[in-house]
């Protein structure tokens, strides 16, 4: 029995990357040895175990025979006879496919040490295409190791637009494809992500609502259709990817540039049916591929919200007041502050293309957390104790944080006024 370090944890401690996994192959072995030694079984399609004591997962050595549809759809044999070679060869690409032994010696049958200097990213043989979820995971990987300069292998691209991956696409569960594409999202560049899926010719199949806004441009009126589909939108991701790492964020922004990029190259009369067009659209987007609900709702509340917020300096403090109740602030504090974070981006980046368009004393981003954290100070224990009607301790409470903000207001007025004397 021979046991090897493999996968991820090799490829990213060559290139210098943080190692968060590390995955074992056990070559020579059966389940008996792990069942003895109190490993904990996970696997359920194929034996994999936890060790006892550093958690990491040991699988042993395996194949697998296309049998059916999808990445499901596979026949594996993991007998103690299957080599190391043939455990390596069923991987995705040559960068994945490293082994070291306990000595520190490589194994490297498919020259994946030569693919990380060249900084290719390289399917292993043609049963590449047997496994649909192999296109995300290259894709993913594409956006992960663009910053080191890799790219992906031609004929690998070519695998990856095939008729025969368009049709297994279809058989993938939606929160495979949601893990992989939260997965992108976490990299510094998830816009090449995408990238790489239109390359392809898959962003209809795959995200058929973003296919559906991004052809809008053939029936509106843009100067530049390559200007709008990858500057703006994709600009606008690698843009808010390098201040952030939170997906969540980072999904908002891209949604609303969608939003923005369309809504103002559409005539004046449609653009109030355009608003509903697009939330059906988004939200069949989150469903359809099980985005959670924290998320879908922070990007809902952010488009229906994005005119009030720009102009937060300018509304009345009851309309602030009852902004702050409709997105249930009071509740869920995180989404005043992740929206601040959006608002804040969003003005910048758009200030980019229009020098200083949104020119505040205070950018809107503060400004929202500051009368918030204002009005959230008023509670029950502010108003008169005779008081016992629920609504009218809410009115009377309501009233008092408009006040609060009122007051803030005034002395922050006055005090930009007299550093601008």
């Amino acid at each position: 029995m021979k046991i090897y370090l493999v996968g991820g944890a090799i490829r990213n401690k060559i290139l210098g990357l943080p190692v968060k996994d590390r995955d074992w192959v056990v070559v020579g072995s059966n389940t008996k040895f792990f069942i003895k030694n109190k490993y904990k079984q996970v696997g359920k399609k194929f034996p994999v175990f936890l060790h006892p004591h550093t958690h990491e997962e040991y699988a042993l050595a395996r194949t697998e025979k296309k049998n059916g549809f999808g990445y499901k759809g596979f026949k594996v044999n993991y007998s103690s006879d299957i080599t190391l070679k043939e455990d390596l060869y069923r991987r995705d690409i040559t960068i994945n496919a490293i082994a070291k032994d306990k000595n520190g010696k490589y194994f490297d049958p498919f020259n994946g040490l030569k693919d990380i200097k060249k900084c290719i990213l390289k399917h292993i043989s043609s049963s590449f295409s047997d496994d649909p979820l192999r296109v995300f995971r290259v894709a993913r990987f594409a956006a992960l190791l663009f910053h080191l300069g890799f790219s992906i292998y031609k004929d690998t691209l070519c695998l990856m637009s095939s008729d025969y991956i368009k049709n297994e696409i279809k058989y993938l569960e939606k929160e495979r494809i949601w893990q992989e594409t939260e997965k992108a999202f976490r990299t510094k560049n998830p816009n090449i992500y995408f990238k790489v899926l239109f390359k392809c010719n898959l962003i209809e199949i795959i995200f058929p609502e973003i296919y559906c806004l991004l052809n809008l441009n053939k029936k509106l009126y843009f100067l530049n259709k390559k200007y709008f589909f990858r500057q703006n939108i994709f600009k606008s991701l690698s843009y808010i990817s390098k201040f952030t790492n939170k997906v969540d964020i980072k999904i908002s922004f891209f949604i609303q540039m969608f939003f923005l990029n369309i809504y103002f190259c559409i005539p004046n009369n449609s653009k109030f049916l355009f608003f509903d067009f697009f939330l059906k659209y988004i939200n069949n987007f989150f469903v359809r591929i099980n985005v959670p609900n924290k998320i879908k709702n922070l990007s809902i509340i952010f488009v229906k919200n994005i005119n009030f917020l720009i102009n937060i300096h300018n509304k009345s403090s009851k309309e602030i007041v009852l902004l702050f109740k409709k997105i249930n602030a009071w509740r869920n504090p995180d989404i005043v502050e992740k929206l601040s974070i959006l608002i804040d981006f969003y003005i910048d980046f758009l200030n980019i293309f229009y020098k200083n368009f949104f020119n505040n004393d205070i950018s809107s981003g503060k400004y929202l957390k500051n009368v918030f954290k204002i009005s959230r100070s008023i509670s029950f224990k502010s108003i008169n104790k005779n008081i016992k009607n629920g609504i009218e301790i809410q009115k009377k409470i309501n009233k008092l944080k408009e006040l609060a903000i009122d007051n803030w207001r005034y002395f922050l007025n006055k005090k930009i006024y007299k550093n601008k004397l």
